[in-house]
């Protein structure tokens, strides 16, 4: 727990963010319920030594290109067990964060474990995203909608970009095969109303690996026949 918390303490502070010793307590206790449930649930298969860098600072990642003073309404999609809807939340207190997922047993552990470890500003909803954009209290309703390693990009985007508000943004967290899975979507993301995408490339502190934050403005409404998935 010592290494844990100076490792996400040291991580917080080479992405250039910070938080509370309040906020960094939530962050490993919700990592302590999560080891625990995931013996008798399949939550998460990343090993419990990774936990810090390939769940928890591989989601505060998406602060880098944030106002952290935001008051945002976030849905982050496909957010299995809470990743990165969760530790976002914990360090947005000010903002309103949506949890979707289409297997009722992750949405609901990752919203009431935030709720017992202190991270109040969470809902939970079990459905998928193509059928949430399809009714009114959700389509273009949202300032920020995130997700990671949902869907290959073009997917991914069809079920996010119906979602965010005018004015707002989408952002997809995606590894080194980015480029690939972008190649080609300008005409679609233009057709669901999104701008020229900003590419941000964030080092995870303590590894190797690259995140990269693909960053979509929302700039006109999508048409209704999005997305097309059903």
């Amino acid at each position: 727990m010592i290494n844990e918390r100076l490792e996400l303490e040291k991580g917080i502070e080479t992405l250039g963010l910070s938080a509370s010793s309040t906020q960094i307590d939530a962050l490993l206790l919700f990592l302590e319920n999560l080891e625990l449930t995931n013996k008798s649930f399949n939550l998460t298969r990343i090993a419990r030594s990774d936990y810090v860098s390939l769940h928890l600072l591989d989601s505060l990642v998406t602060l880098t290109v944030l106002d952290k003073a935001a008051n945002l309404r976030l849905l982050d999609i496909g957010t299995g067990a809470g990743f990165p809807g969760v530790p976002l939340a914990a360090l947005l207190p000010a903002s309103s964060i949506t949890l979707l997922d289409a297997t009722a047993k992750k949405v609901r552990f990752a919203s009431e474990t935030a709720h017992a470890c202190g991270i109040t500003n969470v809902s939970g909803i079990h459905g998928r995203a193509e059928m949430l954009a399809r009714t009114p209290q959700h389509r273009e309703r949202y300032d920020l909608v995130t997700s990671r390693a949902l869907a290959p990009f073009p997917l991914l985007i069809e079920l996010m970009l119906p979602l965010v508000k005018i004015g707002g943004q989408a952002i997809a967290l995606k590894g080194s095969s980015f480029e690939a899975e972008i190649s080609g979507t300008e005409d679609l993301i233009r057709e669901l109303g999104g701008d020229v995408p900003q590419v941000h490339a964030v080092k995870l502190p303590g590894t190797e690996i690259v995140r990269h934050l693909i960053v979509i403005p929302k700039k006109r409404a999508t048409h209704k026949k999005f997305p097309r998935v059903e």
